[in-house]
Order: structure tokens, then C-alpha cells, then sequence
């Protein structure tokens, strides 16, 4: 397969949701370029607009559920870890919520976070699980304890709300730092706007300095090139232009899935600097079984474990365990959709996986196209999909679920592979 494209990859939801968050702390106007139109950016802001416009409101009725505001974040996990610090500290009753996979993901190392910072918070029906009542009121700050294993987007939520804590914020990174430059991503972006910030080890310290007003443009994002990464690999002889996309050091590379193109040279994979934009070509792969540790890039397992299927490539995959966690069971979602063209994916622990190729794939016509399943997960869906190039024609169950972070994705990747009903 011979591949020639040009595309301009969709913006960072991680900046897009961020800088979102600051701006409502901050409470100005955002001033942004390029923010993202994906859902989970969507849900966030409409969510924030909710809420400016119901608090402040007067409630008579006497159960405390009718009462709450609900704020429904459906699959959306930012909005969900990120909303619930910003409905701790602001005058109001909500009851945060979302869809049945998102009363799954953890929420309890943050609310026992903010209980200690004296907030008012109470599970619904699971602990450690939303549906939350939050009950918002002022909060000082002060210093507080924070396990990060299962996610940053935990100590993300608490750092940057600190700034307008009279108090400030103490704040010590416990368990597993996984996820590292998401934080740092965080830590930037707070800087950016004023924030005063230090961080020395595992403790962060932020100063009552408001946000201050200031532009931004967020950067095109390193995920979602990571799926033409693997069509570039997974093709014969291409040439792919990624636009707006960047190798320098800089912004950019505070997203942690720009490692995609050094981790992509070995599965022949090379990536030219050409002006404002990226090319990709194709070359020899090397040779050999490959490693990948994925802890703090966890969103590239999907893809990585695509393209190793395709290329028929055994690899290891460790710092894997907080997949368990997203919006599907990643590693599962994987072993079980893999399964489908012979690859087996053994878990060895709960952080370890080893790929195993098919001796053989598969080929299917239009006429009967492979069925994958979504799993209710767009990175699940965009890392199988250009698995077309080596498979033929196959489908999922629900295509449309790539709107979570890459609305354009079948825009672009649709009209270059055979995928069934599209």
C-alpha cells in the first residue's frame, strides 16, 4: 500500500481542557486559539456555563438531591476529576454524574484530598465512586496528601484551583507518579497565567497569586497523530505530512505522547522536520523482539499493540496498570479485540502484557467485514482502525465514539481505508 496525505491533526483537549479550567478560576474571558472541538472539551465547557449561570441561585426544597444542580460529564474523566475540586470551592449544591463506565473510574484519592482540605463531599451510592454531592463553600487551602497511581488528572484538579486559595497549597505526590507530563503539562499552563508554582521532589508548592488574563494557543495534538504513526508504519511506502506539528523542544513536547517518534523508529517509522509540519516516511524495520514501558504515555498502549499486531512484531508492554481505569479496560478492550485476528495479548500482571502475533493474518472483503467492538472507547476504535491496510475491510459497532477527542478522525482516515459502512 502506497499512501500520500496531508493533515492538520485536531487541537490538544488536554491544553484545550486546562486552559479552560484556569480561565473559570481566574474568572475571565478565555482568550484562546485553536480550542479543541471534541466532546470531552465540549462537555467541559458547557458544564462551566451551567454552573456560572446556576449558582447564586435560592433553593427552598428540603431533600438535599432535589435541591443539587446535577452536572452530568457522561464518559468525559477530565471533566469529571477536574469539575470536582471547582464544585468544592464554589458556592452552590451539585451532584456530579455521569455515564454508567464513569461511576466505574476511581474518584476517592481526590475526594479524601479535598475532605481534607475541609470540603463537603459525599458518594451517592459507591464510596469512592461518582455520583458525588458536592456542597461548595470557601475553601483556604493549606497542605494535604495526594495519590496519583491511578491518575494525574487527580493532582491536576487540586493545583490548579491553589492559586486562588487564600491559603495557598502544600501538596504532597504520593504512589506511583505515572502520567509525569500530564502534570507538567499542568504546571506550565498554571505558570502561563501568573500562577506562582514550585515544585521540589515530590512536593508542590503554589502561592495565592490569582490567574492573571493572557493569550493562548493550544498545540495540535500529539495523540491523535500517533494513529497516523501506525498507518505510516503499517503501509508499504508513504508520505504523510502531520501540519503544526513540531520535533523542537518546546510546548509541545509537554505533550508525552510526542515520544511516538522515537518510539515509532524501530517499526520504520521516520520523521522529517519540514517548516511548520511533519513528514513521515517509511524505512527498514529493525530486527527482533521490541519493549515499550508505557507509564507515563499510557494512552499509546492501544496503538503501539495495533501496530505491533499488524506488523506480526512480539513486544512487551509494562506501566500499563492505571489502563485499567480509562474509558474502557484498555488492556481487556485490547486483548479482546486482537484476539480477533489470532494476536494473543497474555497478561502477566495487572502492569505486563506481552504481544504475541498471528503466524498469519486475516484478509476480509466488503462482503463480510471483520466486526470490531468500541468498547465505548475512542482510543480503542482509532488504534484499530488502520489496521485496514493489513486486514481489508472491517467495522465497529460504534464508530462515532472517535468524537470523544478526534471528531475528523473518519474525515480524514476514513477516505483512505477500507472500513465497512463508512
Amino acid at each position: 500500500m502506497k499512501l500520500s496525505c496531508d493533515i492538520q491533526l485536531p487541537a490538544s483537549k488536554s491544553e484545550s481542557n486546562r486552559a479552560l479550567m484556569i480561565a473559570a478560576y481566574g474568572g475571565f474571558a478565555p482568550d484562546f486559539q485553536n480550542l479543541s472541538d471534541s466532546n470531552d472539551t465540549f462537555v467541559l465547557d458547557e458544564a462551566l456555563k451551567s454552573m456560572s449561570f446556576q449558582r447564586g441561585l435560592v433553593r427552598g426544597m428540603e431533600s438535599a438531591f432535589s435541591t443539587a444542580s446535577i452536572i452530568d460529564v457522561a464518559d468525559c474523566g477530565t471533566a469529571a476529576r477536574f469539575l470536582t475540586t471547582y464544585m468544592a470551592c464554589h458556592e452552590g449544591e451539585w451532584l456530579l454524574t455521569g455515564t454508567e463506565r464513569m461511576r466505574q473510574r476511581p474518584v476517592k484519592p481526590l475526594v479524601d484530598a479535598l475532605l481534607g482540605l475541609n470540603a463537603d463531599i459525599q458518594y451517592v451510592e459507591k464510596q469512592g465512586f461518582m455520583p458525588l454531592l458536592i456542597r461548595g463553600k470557601s475553601l483556604s487551602g493549606g497542605k494535604v496528601g495526594i495519590d496519583m497511581s491511578q491518575s494525574s488528572q487527580f493532582v491536576s484538579s487540586l493545583l490548579m484551583a491553589a492559586p486562588m486559595w487564600p491559603q495557598g497549597l502544600e501538596l504532597e505526590v504520593l504512589g506511583n507518579l505515572n502520567s509525569i507530563p500530564y502534570l507538567d503539562m499542568t504546571l506550565h499552563m498554571m505558570r502561563h497565567f501568573s500562577a506562582h508554582v514550585e515544585q521540589t521532589g515530590n512536593i508542590i508548592k503554589v502561592w495565592p497569586q490569582p490567574y492573571q488574563p493572557a493569550g493562548f494557543t493550544v498545540s495540535a495534538d500529539w495523540s491523535a497523530a500517533s494513529y497516523w504513526y501506525e498507518l505510516a508504519a503499517l503501509t508499504n511506502e508513504c508520505t504523510i505530512k502531520l501540519r503544526s506539528l513540531s520535533l523542537s523542544k518546546g510546548r509541545q513536547q509537554l505533550q508525552g505522547d510526542s515520544i511516538i517518534a522515537e518510539w515509532m523508529k524501530p517499526l520504520g517509522v521516520n520523521t522529517l522536520q519540514e517548516s511548520d509540519a511533519l513528514v513521515l516516511t517509511r524505512s527498514k524495520s529493525s530486527d527482533g523482539p521490541l519493549s515499550f514501558d508505557c507509564f507515563n504515555n499510557p494512552d499509546l498502549f492501544p496503538t503501539l499493540a495495533a501496530t505491533c499486531s499488524g506488523l506480526q512484531r512480539e513486544a512487551r508492554f509494562t506501566g500499563i496498570a492505571n489502563l485499567h481505569f480509562k474509558e474502557s479496560d484498555r488492556v481487556e478492550a485490547m486483548k479482546t479485540e486482537l484476539s480477533k485476528i489470532g494476536v494473543k495479548l497474555l497478561v502477566l500482571s495487572p502492569n505486563e502484557v506481552l504481544l504475541q502475533p498471528a503466524p498469519e493474518l486475516p484478509f476480509f472483503d466488503s462482503s463480510q467485514p471483520l466486526q470490531f467492538a468500541s468498547h465505548n472507547d475512542h482510543r480503542i476504535v482509532m488504534a484499530l482502525a488502520p489496521l485496514a491496510s493489513k486486514l481489508g475491510s472491517i467495522s465497529f459497532d460504534d464508530p462515532e465514539v472517535v468524537a470523544k477527542s478526534y471528531p475528523d478522525f473518519w474525515g480524514k482516515m476514513g477516505k483512505i481505508l477500507p472500513v465497512f459502512g463508512l
